[in-house]
Formats: C-alpha cells, structure tokens, sequence
C-alpha cells in the first residue's frame, strides 16, 4: 500500500494511503478520516484536501461531542435512578396546597429522597418521621424560666412580648427547637441537631424520631431565620416509612422501602 505525506501548514499534516486521506493530525491532535475522493496530485488540490480535513474534523468533532453527551445523560439518568424529589406543598397565594406529592413513593433500599417546598409564599412544612409515639411533639411547647428572668425586645420597642401560661408568670410559651430545626433522636433516645438549610441524613431504621425541620422555599429564609429549604434521606431499611407535617397534620406521606 503506497502511502505519502503532505504539510498544508507548519502544524498541520496529512498522511495519505492509496491517494487517500486516512490521517490528519493537527498540532499534537490526531484525526481519522477517510476521502471519497482520490487526489491525483496532492500539491495542486491543496484546497480540496483543507475542505476534505475540515470536514473530517467536524465529524469527527460532533461524533466525539454526542458520545460525551450520552455519556453525561446516563450519569444524570443513573443519579436520578438513585434519587427521589417530593414536594411539600406548593400552589399559590389564593390556592396553597398542602400535601405531599406524591404522596407515596416506594424505593430501594439505599436510594434517597429529596423532600423541597415549591410554594411561592413562604409557607413552611416539615417532614417528620415519627417512628416512637413518645417523640410525638408539637411546633410550640411550654418552658419553665426562673422568676427572676427578664426578657428583652428585638429589636427593642417592637410590638412583641413573650406568651405566658396564664397564672404562671415562670412559664413561656416558645417555638420548640425540635420541630424548627432538623433533627434526629437515635435509638438511645440521644438527640442531634442537622444543619440547614439543607439537612442529609442516613436512616437506618432504628431512629425514634427524624425532623427535616421547617421547610421554605429557596429564598424566603428571611421570614423563618435558621429554616431549611430542602431535606435528603437515604433509606439504609427495608420497610414502611409514614410521617407527616407538623403544622399541617393531616398532611402525611409515604416511603415504602423495598
């Protein structure tokens, strides 16, 4: 098989077999070709075989570029196979909805849910496993404070004051931190606080209590300082999973582990 090379520019070359391009190297990139066409004289079609290369390297360019791309959607395809969004709530300001949706969702074991809220006020849900019925609480809950503790406006001189249980000036009534912020109690009974605004737990299934916290759409952390915006759980058990919002209880869902 007769071969020949031609240099069309200081960086460019072209290796022919049979009068045929089969080779194009540009710079220290290398292109694989093949011409339809059969160049007699090299030199004098000089022009041809620059268009003949050029197309060689667009197709060669897109044939490289599609492979890339199917190759990222199945990445994104198999990190969606893993991964589940729900929505808590949504709807608008004449029509808020308050459900989850869906409403339930059945996995596998090791894959995760992504509970968000789409709402575009700031209502807020929560997403709140309660696997032990006395971790069962409430957005709200009453403190005891000793006599003598003095509260303080912020910003002073707003029209705000602390609730009190009537008849009992020691006791206050507060946001409990347990609904507000993500939280898990763990089999012992020992309890830890996740950081939002975008909570990741690991469940094994032995919990006694899992909080995403209060949950409100991207932007409109303002209106609930300290709030979460989504909340990831990984599912490690296989089993039924029921929870429900706190500020919306006959709001519930569903996880079924498989």
């Amino acid at each position: 098989m007769s071969s020949s090379f031609l240099h069309v520019y200081p960086t460019l070359s072209i290796i022919f077999f049979q009068k045929r391009i089969l080779l194009l190297k540009v710079a220290n990139n290398y292109y694989i070709g093949c011409s339809s066409i059969v160049f007699q004289d090299m030199e004098q079609n000089k022009g041809i075989v620059i268009a003949v290369l050029l197309i060689t390297v667009v197709v060669t360019t897109v044939t490289l570029t599609a492979t890339s791309l199917l190759s990222n959607l199945q990445v994104v395809n198999a990190v969606e196979s893993v991964r589940k969004i729900v929505h808590a709530g949504g709807g608008n300001i004449t029509s808020p909805l308050t459900a989850f949706v869906p409403q339930q969702l059945q996995i596998g074991v090791g894959q995760s849910v992504i509970w968000d809220n789409p709402s575009i006020v700031a209502e807020p849900h929560t997403v709140t496993f309660v696997l032990d019925n006395k971790t069962a609480t409430d957005i709200v809950s009453p403190f005891a404070v000793p006599n003598s503790t003095q509260f303080t406006v912020i910003p002073p001189g707003s029209n705000s004051e602390p609730l009190k249980v009537p008849g009992k000036n020691n006791v206050i009534i507060a946001v409990n931190a347990r609904s507000y912020v993500p939280t898990v109690i763990d089999s012992q009974g020992n309890t830890k606080h996740l950081p939002p605004p975008t909570a990741v737990y690991t469940m094994t299934g032995n919990e006694k209590y899992v909080n995403s916290g209060w949950l409100v759409p991207k932007g409109q952390e303002k209106a609930f300082p300290g709030s979460s915006n989504t909340f990831t759980v990984t599912f490690q058990k296989a089993g039924t999973y029921n929870y429900l919002c706190q500020l919306h209880p006959w709001m519930t869902g569903k996880v079924i582990v498989k």
